[in-house]
């Protein structure tokens, strides 16, 4: 018996007073007496000891009976009632340090069971195993359903429980947000006899849960079982959680570096430098914006035919306006090639044939600019698609901005551009852009707009094909100070030398 030698003194300390005998009794069953057991133990004092609420014993003196006594061994009892409630919370402690020592190595296991997974699947598979194994359970599953994806489901070793029930089991997981403990009726046959559910706190995850089948040994589950289980499902979330994001960053650095890979082919598909045309200044570039975008340019020089080129701008971003660019840069370009006449208006007709059905089936168009110049007449004849800026800049007048004449590319089964002509003479300026010029916006959310445009092209028209080009580029970014480049920057300009 604990505290024996305690209750020894005072059992010894009573006798010197002149007690016949001192006992500790539970139950109504003696547990020790000093010396013994009187014959007649019918009248003495008695005083309670209670713990937490219930009486665990009492304390009998036989041979004193006064007030004084009484209150002695009520003190005593006191005493030793401290001494069991002391005892008792050393228990409890020891019990759960004993819980918490076989937490931290079962959660050590786990860990290095599963510490170089980087795929979800395989994690819960791990995560399953280990689980049922740490627990001491006939089986275990682990349910992930996270935003906007399809539920991760895994058992271990195969599933005890349809994924109706579960789900239903789930649901007061969800409407208690606390675990969930369940045993089966003895009469009634089911693989499952019992089960514990805790949920995972997971981030961005609409349910996760951690399911404990059929305790080993046939119990069912307890408190430290639910201690146990809610470790594993903390260790677990964090696990699940450092693959998830893994994965995310991994699927974000494989599409920047396909973005990346996307717009170096995008700007490749480009002509890196414009041919040489006789009395022609020629200049052509894109300043790509983050995105893979839609914009083009191209020009073909052959001896046999006029000098032709294009510019052009698909709707929206990504991959689907890169896909569509390519297509329809070379749509043009294989027109130009092999058209009897391959007038700006007859290749924007026949492109826009052949490309209709494909722009519809993605709801896209394009603007497109189609020019030719011919040196010996020194004129230029265009067809415009629905594209701007275009701006013709005459050696002896103010800028013009050229309006177009037909629809995008696209938004018809045929196309409404007209054949358009210049007399190009020397000193004349032709600046075929995309709309990132115009609609490039600075901190403020202002547009630079046409009137900015049209103003600067007046300053720079007397420059050379290459400066006008720099001069807009700087202008706009000085515009866009501070902000972010929404779209593709292309440019084209033509400037007429005088020499043929």
């Amino acid at each position: 018996m604990a505290h024996r030698a305690q209750l020894t003194a005072l059992a010894n300390d009573w006798l010197a007073s002149g007690a016949t005998s001192f006992a500790m009794w539970s139950d109504d069953t003696p547990v020790e007496v000093w010396p013994s057991l009187p014959a007649d133990h019918t009248n003495y004092l008695t005083e309670p000891i209670w713990v937490n609420g219930q009486m665990v014993g009492e304390l009998r003196v036989t041979g004193v009976d006064s007030p004084t006594a009484q209150e002695r061994l009520k003190a005593e009892a006191d005493i030793v009632q401290h001494l069991v409630r002391m005892e008792h919370e050393l228990n409890n402690m020891a019990e759960e340090l004993i819980d918490t020592r076989d937490q931290l190595l079962a959660l050590y296991g786990l860990t290095q069971a599963t510490r170089n997974f980087l795929d979800t699947e395989q994690l819960l598979e791990t995560l399953a195993l280990e689980t049922a194994r740490l627990a001491k359970v006939e089986g275990s599953v682990f349910f992930v359903k996270m935003k906007d994806r399809t539920p991760l489901i895994c058992f271990y070793p195969d599933p005890l429980i349809d994924l109706d029930t579960l789900n239903g089991f789930i649901k007061e997981i969800q409407a208690t947000k606390q675990e969930y403990m369940w045993s089966q009726d003895a009469t009634v046959e089911s693989r499952v006899k019992n089960l514990l559910l805790v949920p995972i706190h997971l981030r961005g995850a609409e349910t996760a849960v951690l399911g404990l089948f059929n305790k080993l040994g046939g119990d069912d589950f307890t408190s430290p079982d639910v201690k146990l289980a809610a470790a594993i499902a903390e260790h677990a979330g964090a696990q699940i959680e450092n693959v998830v994001m893994y994965q995310a960053n991994l699927e974000q650095a494989r599409m920047q570096t396909e973005m990346e890979l996307a717009k170096r082919v995008q700007l490749q598909l480009l002509p890196q430098e414009p041919p040489t045309v006789k009395g022609l200044d020629l200049w052509s570039g894109s300043k790509p914006a983050s995105q893979v975008g839609g914009d083009f340019y191209d020009f073909i020089a052959k001896d046999d035919q006029p000098f032709s080129f294009a510019v052009g701008d698909i709707s929206g971003k990504g991959m689907p306006a890169a896909l569509l660019m390519a297509m329809t840069r070379m749509m043009i370009r294989s027109k130009i090639n092999v058209a009897p006449v391959p007038t700006p208006e007859a290749v924007m007709d026949k492109a826009n044939e052949e490309l209709y059905n494909d722009f519809t089936d993605v709801s896209m168009f394009a603007t497109v600019f189609i020019g030719q110049y011919h040196p010996q007449k020194r004129e230029l004849i265009y067809a415009n698609a629905g594209h701007s800026p275009v701006i013709y800049c005459p050696i002896d007048g103010e800028p013009q901005l050229l309006e177009a004449d037909g629809t995008p590319m696209g938004i018809l089964p045929v196309s409404l551009s007209a054949n358009q002509r210049l007399i190009f003479r020397p000193g004349d300026v032709l600046i075929v852009g995309t709309d990132g010029f115009n609609e490039a916006r600075n901190q403020h959310d202002e547009m630079f707009g046409y009137a900015r445009l049209m103003q600067l092209i007046s300053s720079l028209a007397t420059k050379s094909a290459k400066e006008i080009a720099e001069g807009l580029y700087t202008a706009v970014a000085k515009f866009e100070q501070h902000t972010h480049q929404d779209d593709d920057q292309t440019l084209f300009v033509l400037k007429c030398t005088g020499s043929n």
